[in-house]
């Protein structure tokens, strides 16, 4: 399985949140930089299999520009009642 660096970025926590968004929608993330600790040095790379990569990019674009929207059907709604 060939691997396509997906997406970079200086913060980590925005890493995270894209590699959770493609986790979420199937696809499998490697990430690279991601490592414990207060002093971590350089970018988050993802990478995705080449197969994925297309799917990925639609998502991360889509996150980026403000269109990513749920799917027909559902809903984020939660039920909050403490009973």
């Amino acid at each position: 399985m060939k691997l396509v660096r997906i997406y970079e970025t200086a913060d980590p926590i925005r890493g995270l949140l894209v590699r959770g968004l493609l986790e979420a929608e199937g696809i499998d993330v490697l990430a690279k930089g991601e490592g414990a600790g207060p002093y971590r040095m350089g970018p988050v790379i993802l990478f995705v299999s080449e197969d994925a990569s297309d799917r990925a990019r639609e998502l991360i674009a889509a996150s980026e520009d403000g269109s990513l929207a749920l799917r027909p059907g559902e809903d984020l709604a939660v039920d909050a009642s403490l009973d």
